[in-house]
C-alpha cells in the first residue's frame, strides 16, 4: 500500500440528510477503520425543528470527517463532488440529483433506506402515471450493477423486490446505537416501570400502550409507566391517560437529549415499541436492548423483527393487539426470572451482533470484497448479509 492510499485501501463517502445521534456512532467506526481523511459523513440539511424539539440540539460535532450541511450553491456542489470523487458510496436521505449523479460515476455504490410502501396497499399508487414515473427513475438508478441496496428494516427488501429493483445485490443494514459495555444488572425487585419515548403522533400508537397498561396496572408488581416526548398527539393522549383513570399511574415528561434517554432506559424494566409500519426501524429498540430493558414491540416496526427473537430476546405482538399486548406485559411483570432472562439475552444480541463496530467493520469488509481488494466475506446473521 503506498503512501496516499486510504488504511482500509479506499475511500467512503457516507450520506444523509440530518447530523443525528444515531448516525454518529457507526460513522465513527468508520473514520477509526479507514481514517478521518478517507472516511466523510456528509450532510445535507440543518436539523429539523422537529427533531430540535425532541433535544437532538443544533449542534454539529467539530470532526474534521463532518461535511456540510451546504449554505450555499457552490457549497452543495462541493459536497456533491466529495461524493462522486469517494471510492465507495453509501447514500441514504440525500437528493435524487446527487444519487444520480453518484450512480453514474460507475464506481460501488450502496443506496440504503427504509421501507419504500409505509402506507398500506401504497403499490396502488403505481396506477397513478406521475407516480409510476417516480418509481421507473428510481429503478434507473438500482439496477445499475455498480449500484447495490442496504435494506434497514425486516420489510424494506421485499418492497425493492415488489418492484424488481436491485435484483440480488440486497445487504442487510440497520441503524445502530452504543451498547453498554457491561451486563445488566438484574431486575427482580419490584415494582416493575415501562417507558416509552419518542415523538407522539398517530402512527406511534402509543395509544395502544395506554389501553394495555390499563388492563395490568393493577398486578402488584406494576410501578409506573413514562412517556417522554411530545408531538401532535399529546394533548389526546393525555385525556385518554385520564379516561383509563392512570393519572397516578402514567407520567408524561418533556423531551429530553440522547444521554437522559439512555438513563431512562437504564432504570426502565420493560421498553414498548407500539408503531405500525410507518416506523421504518426505532432505533429506541437498539438503545432499550442495548441498555437491559425487555422490549416489547409492534411486529410491524422495521426494527422489531430483525432485533428480536420472540421470547428470547424480546416479544413481538400483532399490530393494533391490543389484547397481546396486554397479556405479554402481564407475563413479563409476573415473572422475574424471565425479564432477568430476556434482558441479558437482548444484550448479548446487541453486543454480538447489532452494534456501531460490528456494522462498519463488515460494510468495509463487503466493500473490500466487492472491490477486489480482498475476498468477499460470507456474514450468516447480522449486518452486511447477503439477501437472497
Amino acid at each position: 500500500m503506498n503512501a496516499n492510499q486510504p488504511a482500509g485501501g479506499f475511500s467512503l463517502a457516507y450520506c444523509t440528510n440530518i447530523w443525528n445521534h444515531y448516525q454518529a456512532p457507526v460513522c465513527t467506526e468508520f473514520s477509526k477503520s479507514l481514517g478521518n481523511d478517507a472516511f466523510n459523513l456528509c450532510l445535507f440539511e440543518p436539523v429539523h425543528e422537529e427533531r430540535r424539539q425532541l433535544g437532538w440540539g443544533n449542534d454539529i460535532p467539530d470532526y474534521r470527517w463532518i461535511k456540510g450541511p451546504p449554505t450555499s450553491k457552490n457549497d452543495f456542489e462541493r459536497l456533491n463532488q466529495i461524493v462522486c470523487n469517494a471510492d465507495v458510496a453509501v447514500l441514504g436521505a440525500c437528493p435524487q440529483k446527487v444519487q444520480a449523479a453518484r450512480a453514474a460515476t460507475g464506481k460501488l455504490t450502496f443506496i440504503m433506506s427504509e421501507r419504500l410502501w409505509k402506507q398500506p396497499f401504497a403499490w396502488w399508487r403505481m396506477l397513478n402515471p406521475r407516480y409510476a414515473r417516480g418509481v421507473r427513475r428510481y429503478k434507473q438508478v438500482a439496477n445499475l450493477t455498480n449500484v447495490h441496496y442496504l435494506p434497514i428494516g425486516a420489510y424494506a427488501a421485499g418492497d425493492a423486490r415488489r418492484i424488481k429493483a436491485y435484483g440480488d445485490r440486497m445487504w442487510t443494514w440497520a441503524y445502530f446505537a452504543d451498547v453498554t459495555p457491561h451486563p445488566p444488572s438484574p431486575r427482580t425487585n419490584t415494582p416493575i416501570n415501562i417507558l416509552w419515548v419518542g415523538r407522539m403522533l398517530d402512527w406511534k400508537r402509543v395509544d395502544l400502550l395506554l389501553k394495555a397498561v390499563a388492563r395490568v396496572c393493577n398486578q402488584p408488581a406494576f410501578g409506573r409507566l413514562d412517556m417522554v416526548g411530545t408531538g401532535s398527539e399529546k394533548a389526546r393522549l393525555q385525556k385518554l391517560a385520564r379516561n383509563l383513570s392512570l393519572n397516578t399511574k402514567c407520567f408524561f415528561h418533556e423531551p429530553v437529549s440522547p444521554d437522559r434517554i439512555r438513563e431512562f432506559m437504564r432504570q426502565a424494566d420493560v421498553y414498548v415499541l407500539p408503531s405500525n409500519r410507518y416506523e421504518g426501524w426505532g432505533v429506541v429498540a437498539n438503545e432499550a436492548m442495548s441498555e437491559g430493558a425487555v422490549l416489547v414491540a409492534n411486529d410491524q416496526a422495521g426494527a422489531a423483527p430483525v432485533l428480536i427473537e420472540h421470547g428470547r430476546t424480546g416479544f413481538l405482538f400483532p399490530d393494533g393487539d391490543v389484547g397481546r399486548l396486554s397479556a405479554i406485559l402481564q407475563t413479563v411483570l409476573a415473572d422475574a426470572a424471565l425479564r432477568e432472562k430476556i434482558s441479558y439475552a437482548a444484550w448479548q444480541e446487541m453486543q454480538r451482533l447489532w452494534n456501531p463496530r460490528v456494522g462498519a467493520e463488515r460494510l468495509v469488509g463487503l466493500c473490500r470484497g466487492l472491490l477486489g481488494l480482498a475476498p468477499m466475506p460470507e456474514y450468516h446473521g447480522g449486518p452486511c448479509c447477503l439477501l437472497k
